[in-house]
């Protein structure tokens, strides 16, 4: 009969070996380069005074010693990416929310999302919309798909993230790569959702020490 000792050592030799040989998530590296400047695609980085002019009035809701409180402030877009005529404008403010709109020629807007917007990718299927918010207790990201259905769009949810997202990016092979705090979605272009780790990654770091 093995003593606790010799029976503790084989539980640590056995979990040790399965670590070293589990690989859940497939390890690619995720040098990329800057997103090139378009005059379809507007950040707040690169576009701040035309972003300005697509600015729409939000709503932000806010607790205190009263309850709920709300107040309407002048939003101006952290994004926007052009669909036609028209324009989609994103906000993320945070712990205070964020929306996307959606922005025609006379500046008419119309809220399509309620969500902290953080990137848009256009496709051949639609807009991908990446959005989600950490925040205390909260760490919480979604991807949505925007279509147009003849005058109106059409929002689905296309997955769920992991975590809020920390950056993004598209490649040459139209796949867009989501960065979260727990690894690395990428949506290919048949828009199935493969999962990995980007080399340097804090799990990646700490599987190779096992």
């Amino acid at each position: 009969m093995p003593t606790p000792c010799k029976a503790t050592l084989a539980l640590f030799c056995a979990m040790s070996a399965m670590s070293a040989h589990a690989r859940p998530f497939a390890e690619v590296d995720c040098t990329h380069a800057a997103e090139p400047i378009s005059e379809n695609k507007l950040t707040f980085k690169n576009s701040k005074e035309r972003l300005k002019a697509l600015s729409y009035t939000a709503t932000v809701y806010s607790y205190g010693k009263d309850g709920r409180q709300e107040e309407q402030i002048a939003q101006v877009p952290r994004i926007a990416l052009k669909m036609g005529d028209d324009w989609l404008a994103g906000s993320n403010r945070g712990e205070w929310g964020g929306e996307l709109m959606l922005i025609d020629a006379k500046g008419n807007a119309q809220k399509i999302i309620s969500d902290n917007i953080r990137d848009m990718y256009p496709t051949e299927f639609g807009i991908v919309v990446v959005a989600g918010l950490s925040h205390m207790m909260s760490n919480r990201g979604k991807v949505y798909l925007i279509t147009k259905n003849g005058a109106s769009l059409d929002t689905k949810v296309l997955f769920g993230l992991d975590g809020a997202p920390k950056d993004s990016w598209t490649t040459a092979e139209g796949k867009i790569f989501i960065t979260t705090s727990y690894g690395t979605s990428i949506i290919k272009k048949d828009f199935t959702l493969q999962r990995v780790l980007c080399k340097g990654h804090q799990y990646s770091d700490y599987r190779q020490g096992l």
